[in-house]
């Protein structure tokens, strides 16, 4: 005896994905790439000055990779000629400021919004002190710390940290900062 009963005369057809879940296949949407111009603000439109700054490496949008690239240079340059140009970690000498990194003693990828750019968090490192992550280069990077903050200054990152969780810096803010860190650059 035949299972006729069992045949679709026609296919099955595929069901749409949920709004937000991903292809039944592995294809996602498509990521946006666009500039997001969202801030508590409205009608805030971005400086000339601000806008001319070269983009740095770290960041998720335009703002916060110019911050960083401003940050980046001044505290590269102040740590160069106070500290003579030493790598916070195993005390190398750069030959220029342009030839080191600033470094994070607490890593970019786990500070919240404002301390990212935090001054007592950041120093001059060499690039492979700053590329690498052992222990003993945490370690003489936090003596040093300690050295230049005062004894307590790593329960301070720390605590301090954790006061910036869920606050996200809007586009006026890091203008604000850069402002206020190089008014030179003000126009």
């Amino acid at each position: 005896m035949k299972r006729t009963a069992l045949k679709r005369k026609t296919p099955l057809k595929p069901r749409k994905p949920l709004r937000g879940a991903k292809h039944p296949l592995g294809a996602s949407k498509p990521k946006k790439t666009a500039i997001s111009t969202k801030t508590t603000k409205k009608g805030y439109k971005c400086p000339k000055w601000f806008s001319s700054i070269k983009a740095g490496s770290h960041g998720n949008t335009p703002a916060q990779k110019k911050h960083w690239r401003v940050v980046s240079e001044t505290y590269r340059k102040e740590d160069f000629d106070k500290y003579h140009g030493k790598c916070v970690s195993c005390e190398t000498r750069l030959e220029r400021w342009e030839d080191g990194q600033l470094a994070h003693f607490k890593a970019w990828s786990v500070c919240n919004s404002w301390f990212k750019y935090e001054r007592k968090n950041l120093a001059l490192s060499c690039p492979n002190c700053n590329r690498l992550s052992d222990g003993m280069v945490g370690l003489k990077f936090a003596r040093e710390l300690q050295k230049r903050h005062g004894e307590n200054i790593l329960d301070w990152i720390d605590r301090e940290n954790l006061k910036y969780r869920s606050i996200k810096m809007e586009v006026w803010e890091h203008v604000d900062k850069v402002a206020k860190l190089r008014p030179d650059l003000v126009y």
